[in-house]
């Protein structure tokens, strides 16, 4: 088959598997569009004997409603992207689309752009922007990450545009619990950022071979995690992906927040105007999945999604899909923390559950306060079951209502 051929055949693939999924999408929600009017007249015209159902019809109207939302936003974002993808060339009749590195990022490429000042060793991981490398840089004369942009994104200006404020939200952040970030350059068409190395394993793989942490190793990590996205929200960065997979744990139990890919600062707005989400579902605030403006508190929801993980061992929302995350984080109450792990105390579960909150207004108001509570929790004297004293209140948690 002629190659010309081919090359047209591809996108239009894509295309069309991409129109048969959101139609698998939509379809729930077109059946129920076309009988809620008739549910709703049935409604009006039944006798209500029982409150319950009353609820229950409203609290279901009321999802469907946020799916057929979610529905709307997955539509516009892939007609966009779509028509971003054609006035860039990335989607093209050529079997050659001109301006687009055909470069792949393969290890070898990568040691042979970079020898001039660094010496590539091994690859640490991969992720929506790139491929991170451990390095040896000549210059400095110590090891560092080296944070390469994926080719395709290193055509997209916006993809740009993240990386650059990434290095520019980092490095006004001086903190030990926060990666320390070298430099931004180009070289060979790679677009890369170096940083600091720090060795060790990500929270999350720690927590699936260890389970949840001890009270204590908990609270020792939580703490550091505090200091260092209050030491963030100081420089005015929202970090915005705040999740276990981007703490990294030595040896030591000392922890760094790494990946300030989709850090926002607050002097900047229009970036992600097409709506498109970014973060990830298990770990994103209601108003971040619902496309809301979001503050300092988005970070707070997402950091009692982690208190949550080392202190149970699991996150308290899972599915089969980001819809399905996402509702569930803007409607859905977490499990008590107490249910999968009876040695929390119900003190460090208010503490996680007031952090959870769906609306903002109820979360805590800075960081530095949940660190506050939580070590009150902490340090609280546990009263023996056997001891016949009466009940202890529960901590005075401070309302910011």
């Amino acid at each position: 088959m002629d190659m010309d051929w081919v090359a047209l055949l591809i996108p239009i693939a894509g295309i069309v598997g991409g129109t048969i999924m959101l139609a698998i999408l939509v379809a729930p929600i077109m059946l129920w569009m076309r009988y809620r009017h008739q549910l709703a007249k049935e409604k009006v015209h039944a006798e209500v004997t029982n409150p319950d159902n009353e609820k229950k019809f409203g609290r279901l109207t009321e999802r469907l409603e946020n799916l057929e939302a979610l529905i709307v936003r997955l539509d516009t974002e892939i007609n966009t992207q779509f028509e971003r993808s054609l006035s860039m060339g990335r989607i093209t009749t050529g079997a050659n689309p001109a301006g687009v590195s055909q470069m792949p990022t393969t290890f070898m490429n990568v040691v042979s752009a970079l020898e001039g000042r660094y010496q590539v060793l091994k690859e640490l991981g991969r992720g929506g922007m790139g491929i991170v490398f451990q390095a040896y840089d000549k210059q400095l004369q110590e090891q560092v990450a080296i944070k390469i942009l994926s080719p395709l994104l290193a055509n997209d200006t916006d993809a740009l545009e993240r990386l650059k404020r990434e290095v520019s939200a980092a490095r006004r952040i001086t903190h030990p619990n926060v990666i320390r970030i070298h430099d931004i350059a180009e070289v060979n068409g790679l677009q890369y950022v170096s940083m600091e190395y720090f060795g060790g394993t990500n929270l999350r793989d720690h927590l699936k071979q260890s389970g949840h942490l001890s009270v204590m190793q908990a609270f020792n990590i939580a703490s550091q995690i505090c200091d260092g996205v209050q030491a963030a929200h100081a420089q005015g960065v929202i970090h915005r992906d705040l999740k276990s997979q981007n703490i990294i744990l030595n040896a030591a139990n000392q922890i760094k927040i790494i990946d300030f890919g989709l850090a926002h600062t607050q002097q900047q707005q229009g970036l992600t105007a097409t709506g498109l989400i970014m973060g990830t579902p298990e770990y994103m605030s209601p108003e971040q999945v619902s496309g809301k403006r979001v503050d300092e508190r988005t970070d707070i929801y997402s950091l009692g999604i982690i208190l949550y993980e080392i202190f149970t061992g699991k996150v308290p929302f899972t599915g089969s899909s980001a819809i399905s995350v996402g509702f569930q984080q803007m409607k859905d109450p977490p499990p008590l923390p107490s249910s999968i792990n009876p040695q929390i105390g119900g003190p460090i579960e208010q503490v996680i559950l007031k952090a959870l909150q769906k609306d903002p207004m109820h979360r805590y108001r800075d960081v530095n306060e949940l660190k506050q509570d939580l070590e009150a929790a902490i340090n609280r004297p546990v009263v023996p079951e056997l001891q016949q004293n009466p009940p202890v209140a529960s901590i005075p948690v401070r309302s910011r209502e």
